[in-house]
C-alpha cells in the first residue's frame, strides 16, 4: 500500500464535497428506527432536551453519517448519534414528520479501525469534551492507528502526531493527558471522568506516587472536603509537604528512615493547606513536641516531662493572676470602705453624696452601692467605685502614677493645695494602706524586713522575709522569690535589749 495520509482517509467521507460533481453525495430519508447506535460510541450523550428544542423550532440542519449495517436494511450511525437521540424524543411526542431522517450513506468498504477513527474525528468537530474524554479518545486512536499499520498501512512521522491531529489537540496536552491516563491513582480517577477534577490538579496528582495520592485524598475526605474539587494549587501544597515527610530520618533513637511517618502523614492532611505548621523534622526538635498527638510514641518520656513544666508554667501564670485580680480586689475594698468612713464621718446620705457629684440615679443604685460600703457582695477588678459612672480602678490608678511620678500629693496634682508635698518615703501618697499592709505592685523605698503574703500552687502563703537589691529575698545573699506578690508590710528594725542589769564582775556576792 501506498503512504497512509491520515486526514485524508479519516476525513473522506465526513464532510460531503458539495463542491464537486460526480462525486457529490447524495441524502436518503431513513426510517430513525433503522439506524443503531455505534456500539464503539463511548461519547456522553448530553443536552438532549436543548437540541430537541432546537431542531423542533429550526428543523435538522446536519444530515447523519451512516454505513450500512450487517442485517440488511439497517444502518449504524457513523456520526450524528446526539442528533438522532433528539429527534427519536421529538418523534415519541408525536411529530411523526421527523420519523424519516435525512441521512449521508457510507457505502466504502473500510477496515473496522478506520470507521471507528471516521467516528472519533467526527465527534472531535462537534461536540466540547471533557479531559477525561479526550484522554480515552486519544489512548483508542493510538490503539486503531497501531491496528492500522499492522494491516499495511504506512504512517510517516512520530504516531504522537498523528493521535494529536485526529483528536485535534496540543502535542504538550497530549503528553500530560497520557501522564493521568496511565498515573493518576483509582480514588481520583471516578471524578476526572465524571469532568469534577480538574485536568491541572489531576496532572499534578500523577506525577506524584500513587501512595501519596492516597494520602491526600483520604485526608480531604477525612477533612470533610469533597476531594474531586480540589485545586491545583491544592494538591501541589500537600504533595511538597508529604514528600518532605518522606525525607525525614530519625535523629534520636537510629539512623535511617523515620518510624513516625504514618502519624507524621495524618498531621499534615489534618491541616487546611495553608497552613505552615507541617512535619519537617525529627520529632525530637519540633517546637510543638509537647502539644502535638502525632508525636513519636519513642519520646514519651520527653512529651511528659514538657507537658509537667508546661502545666507548671500555667499554674504559675494562673497564680500571677490571681494575685493582680487579689490586689485590685483589696484596693477597690479599701477605697468603698475609705468613701464609707469619710461618708459617715461627714454625716452625708448616698443620695446626697451622688448629687454632688453629678449623678441621677435610681433607689436600686444607691441599694447597691450602700452594699459596697460594707464590702458585700461579690468583688471583682471590674466592680465600679463611688465616683461616677464610669468610674473605674484603672482611671484611679491612672492619677496615682503620676502623682507618684511628679513627686506631689494628688490634693496639689487636682489643685487642691498649693503645696507640692511628695509622698513620704515609707508609705507613698497614692498607695493604699490597709492597717499597715502595702499592696502588691509597690515596693519599699529602702532595705527592711518584712512580711510578705505570696501567692504559690493557687493559695496565699506568709512569709517574713527580707527587701534586698530591689526583691523580696529569704536573706540578702539568697536568690529572688518570684512568687506573684499579694500585699506586703515592713517590719521596724530590731534594736538591741536595753541593759537592766548592770555587769557583774566574777566572785561578786548580789
Amino acid at each position: 500500500m501506498g503512504k497512509f495520509n491520515l486526514a485524508e482517509h479519516i476525513a473522506k467521507g465526513i464532510v460531503p464535497e458539495l463542491g464537486t460533481t460526480g462525486g457529490r453525495e447524495q441524502i436518503e430519508y431513513i426510517d430513525i428506527g433503522l439506524l443503531d447506535d455505534d456500539p464503539m460510541n463511548y461519547y456522553d450523550l448530553s443536552k438532549i432536551d436543548e437540541l430537541a428544542a432546537n431542531i423542533e423550532l429550526l428543523g435538522l440542519q446536519q444530515p447523519l453519517r451512516v454505513r450500512p449495517a450487517y442485517e440488511p436494511g439497517r444502518y449504524v450511525i457513523v456520526s450524528g448519534h446526539r442528533r438522532r437521540a433528539a429527534v427519536w424524543r421529538l418523534v415519541e411526542d408525536g411529530h411523526r414528520e421527523l420519523s424519516a431522517i435525512p441521512c449521508i450513506v457510507d457505502r466504502d468498504q473500510v477496515p473496522v479501525a478506520l470507521q471507528e477513527l471516521r467516528l472519533i474525528y467526527a465527534n472531535s468537530d462537534t461536540r466540547i469534551m471533557t479531559s477525561a474524554e479526550i484522554a480515552r479518545q486519544a489512548e483508542r486512536v493510538e490503539e486503531l492507528l497501531y491496528q492500522l499499520k499492522e494491516e499495511g498501512y504506512e504512517f510517516p512521522g512520530r504516531m504522537r502526531d498523528h493521535v494529536a491531529e485526529a483528536c485535534k489537540v496540543s502535542k504538550s496536552k497530549l503528553s500530560r493527558l497520557k501522564v493521568i491516563r496511565e498515573n493518576l491513582e483509582e480514588s481520583w480517577r471516578v471524578g476526572y471522568e465524571k469532568g469534577k477534577l480538574a485536568e491541572s490538579a489531576a496532572y499534578a496528582l500523577a506525577q506524584m506516587p500513587q501512595a501519596r495520592q492516597r494520602v491526600i485524598y483520604d485526608g480531604l475526605a477525612k477533612q470533610g472536603e469533597y476531594p474531586n474539587a480540589v485545586s491545583e494549587h491544592c494538591v501541589k501544597t500537600y504533595g511538597d509537604a508529604l514528600a518532605a515527610v518522606d525525607k525525614i530520618d530519625c535523629q534520636t533513637y537510629a539512623h535511617g528512615p523515620c518510624a513516625n511517618r504514618d502519624e507524621m502523614r495524618k498531621r499534615v492532611m489534618s491541616k487546611p493547606p495553608y497552613s505552615y505548621s507541617y512535619c519537617r523534622q525529627c520529632c525530637a526538635e519540633c517546637p510543638e513536641l509537647a502539644k502535638c498527638k502525632y508525636a513519636c510514641p519513642m519520646l514519651a518520656e520527653r512529651v511528659k516531662a514538657l507537658k509537667e513544666d508546661a502545666k507548671a508554667r500555667r499554674q504559675q501564670e494562673q497564680d500571677a493572676k490571681a494575685a493582680v485580680e487579689h490586689q485590685a480586689v483589696e484596693q477597690i475594698k479599701a477605697l468603698w470602705r475609705r468613701f464609707g468612713e469619710a461618708r459617715a464621718a461627714a454625716g452625708k446620705t448616698m443620695d446626697e453624696c451622688f448629687e454632688a457629684a453629678g449623678m441621677s440615679v435610681t433607689e436600686s443604685f444607691i441599694t447597691e452601692r450602700e452594699k459596697f460600703e460594707r464590702l458585700e457582695g461579690s468583688f471583682v477588678a471590674e466592680t465600679p467605685l463611688p465616683y461616677g459612672y464610669n468610674s473605674s480602678l484603672y482611671e484611679v490608678r491612672k492619677f496615682v502614677k503620676l502623682a507618684d511620678l511628679l513627686g506631689v500629693s494628688l490634693d496639689y496634682l487636682l489643685c487642691r493645695t498649693d503645696t507640692p508635698e511628695g509622698p513620704a518615703p515609707a508609705q507613698p501618697e497614692g498607695h493604699l494602706v490597709l492597717n499597715g499592709w502595702m499592696p502588691g505592685g509597690t515596693l519599699p523605698s529602702t532595705d527592711c524586713d518584712v512580711v510578705v503574703d505570696f501567692v504559690r500552687a493557687g493559695k496565699p502563703v506568709r512569709v517574713t522575709c527580707r527587701y534586698a537589691n530591689g526583691s523580696f529575698r529569704s536573706s540578702e545573699s539568697d536568690a529572688p522569690r518570684t512568687y506573684p506578690v499579694v500585699r506586703w508590710m515592713a517590719l521596724p528594725p530590731v534594736e538591741d535589749a536595753p541593759k537592766l542589769v548592770p555587769e557583774l564582775g566574777p566572785g561578786t556576792v548580789v
